[in-house]
């Protein structure tokens, strides 16, 4: 009995000493999966997307062999359009005519009558091929010593010294216009002063036919802008004297029997009407 005692004590310690000196298992590693992320996503393609291109303003029209396009709002003059002072062309309509044209541009001291005034006008008329018939240009005195953007028109206060109101070139204006088509680009502008101007007058106009060359050049040459300078080039003519009235109505003499020549038929709503006459003495003020 002795002798198991001793065995078990010399057993015990045996495993207390020889147990403790063992070094510590390092931690196990779990073992790593073979999944791979690539098998159950949309692998990202290495080939370029490729890029769009941005179509041009002409190029997307080029689809439609029919291209009648206009600027919408009211601030721009629609084909066919009965407004306050003109009757604007279209290609459907009753009324053909043939000129002569009465081109008219404006310069002003603002955007919008009647808080901004006419500064200057110019009339070229001229008959369907383009001979000039007829000129008048002239300062206005606003009246109200606003002259608005010079940096644009060019024309100061200083300039106006000696120059005639609108109530006393009303009748010459009358004069140019009677019998005539009048063309302008982007004829509302012109249409808007003219009516407050006229109105302001005391002229009772009824509506007169009108051609906007901001619509017919649309019509006939696909473009990346519409603006005067834009359409003139691509006529291949020279714009001289741009921001002047007479400059400009020059500019659309030049460019506006060639756009005739490639619209289909232009008519009007309205037929020619008598104009009132009205005569003030006033001797013109040239830029």
């Amino acid at each position: 009995m002795e002798g198991l005692l001793t065995v078990l004590v010399i057993w015990g310690l045996y495993k207390f000493f020889f147990s403790s000196s063992k070094p510590a298992q390092a931690p196990i590693k779990k073992k790593r999966s073979s999944y791979n992320k690539s098998t159950t996503t949309r692998a990202r393609s290495t080939k370029p997307s490729p890029s769009i291109k941005k179509s041009s303003y002409s190029e997307k029209y080029k689809k439609s062999p029919n291209y009648e396009r206009t600027y919408s709002g009211p601030q721009f003059a629609q084909p066919g359009e009965k407004s306050k002072l003109f009757g604007y062309a279209s290609f459907e309509g009753a009324h053909q005519i043939q000129g002569p044209f009465a081109i008219i541009d404006l310069e002003t001291s603002g955007f919008n009558p009647p808080e901004c005034k006419i500064l200057e006008i110019a009339i070229l008329k001229i008959d369907s091929k383009g001979n000039e018939i007829e000129r008048f240009t002239t300062l206005i005195d606003p009246q109200d010593d606003n002259v608005g953007r010079t940096d644009i028109h060019q024309i100061d206060l200083s300039m106006l010294i000696g120059a005639p109101n609108f109530e006393e070139v009303s009748g010459r204006i009358l004069e140019m216009i009677e019998d005539s088509v009048v063309v302008a680009h982007n004829a509302r502008f012109e249409e808007n002063f003219l009516f407050h101007e006229l109105t302001e007058a005391g002229l009772d106009l009824p509506i007169i036919p009108a051609l906007d060359t901001l619509w017919l050049s649309r019509q006939t040459k696909q473009l990346p802008n519409y603006k005067l300078q834009t359409v003139v080039s691509s006529f291949e003519e020279n714009f001289a004297n741009q921001h002047t009235a007479l400059g400009d109505v020059i500019a659309v003499s030049k460019i506006l029997p060639k756009m005739i020549s490639l619209a289909k038929p232009i008519f009007y709503p309205i037929p020619f009407s008598s104009l009132p006459k009205t005569s003030t003495p006033f001797k013109p003020l040239p830029r």
